[in-house]
């Protein structure tokens, strides 16, 4: 790589470091510009319905994972630690109730789909973990986003970070102090995978960024409601991430983790028909 182009891919990094740094976003020559769609310009509260459901999940409940976590200390030697799973399932034994998957509709019409109104997102690396706060709300692993809204990520503990985004979009910023955020916005609809890229190998976020609203999490019970869905076919998806190991990187010297993969994400889909005016409720079994 010519030295030029090396001095410019440090410069970026170093970006991430400045407190209140906004960070554009990039195109590469060959895609496509993002085009802003007519969302809400036709949107109609009398001809729209509701969508109800509930989650559950009859199978046999996973084992929840824990990971190996080594932290070098001054003395040579390696604090071994085990680290929680972000991604274990949350169901409730008794009721087999599926509590916070992520819900959200597909085909929506966008031109009569109601405005956004979800808060905004902030996302902190705090504990060795990825943490996503939507609006005042308390940490949990995913965020929605709204396209061309600004997120806001900082490190919250005097730890070095970097996080890392891959899906929709790829990029990976620096966070060498605490309470320094950056902004950044998403001009592509998608899933973006958050995981850490300082050796926190078991830490795993996302953000789903879409142009419409109609995205939820399930509450304790399994149970989901979307609001002032327009009428006509639309698909519910419940979203599940992966929460199996996968495939693993290691230090060649340590022999430590340093990077994992999950396996794929579970993913179950119902159409449905919202009529104007009436609620719509779906059951759905996961896996």
């Amino acid at each position: 790589m010519p030295r030029l182009a090396v001095l410019a891919c440090l410069a970026f990094l170093a970006a991430g470091c400045e407190s209140g740094t906004l960070v554009e976003n990039l195109v590469g020559p060959d895609d496509p510009l993002p085009t802003a769609p007519l969302v809400s310009t036709a949107h109609d509260p009398a001809r729209c319905g509701q969508v109800t459901g509930r989650v559950t999940w009859p199978g046999p409940i996973p084992l929840r994972e824990t990971f190996l976590f080594g932290m070098p200390k001054g003395d040579g030697n390696i604090d071994i630690r085990f680290m929680p799973g972000p991604n274990y399932p949350d169901i409730t034994p008794e009721s087999r109730a599926g509590a916070g998957a992520v819900v959200f509709l597909r085909g929506v019409d966008l031109a009569a789909a109601r405005p956004w109104d979800l808060p905004a997102v902030r996302v902190e690396m705090k504990d060795r973990q990825i943490q996503v706060h939507q609006g005042d709300g308390g940490p949990r692993r995913v965020g929605f986003v709204r396209r061309g809204d600004p997120v806001s990520m900082k490190a919250a503990e005097p730890l070095f970070h970097i996080l890392r985004g891959r899906g929709a979009v790829y990029f990976s910023y620096t966070f060498p102090e605490p309470d320094h955020p950056l902004t950044r916005s998403f001009d592509r609809v998608g899933r973006i995978e958050l995981s850490s890229g300082a050796g926190y190998y078991w830490a795993n976020a996302d953000l789903f960024v879409d142009d419409h609203p109609y995205y939820t999490l399930t509450d304790r019970d399994g149970r989901f409601t979307l609001d002032r869905v327009p009428a006509g076919e639309v698909e519910v998806v419940v979203w599940l991430p992966g929460w199996l190991p996968g495939k693993q990187e290691r230090d060649p010297e340590s022999g430590l983790i340093v990077r994992m993969g999950y396996s794929p994400p579970t993913e179950v889909v119902r159409r449905v028909v919202v009529e104007a005016g009436r609620p719509v409720d779906v059951t759905v079994s996961v896996p």
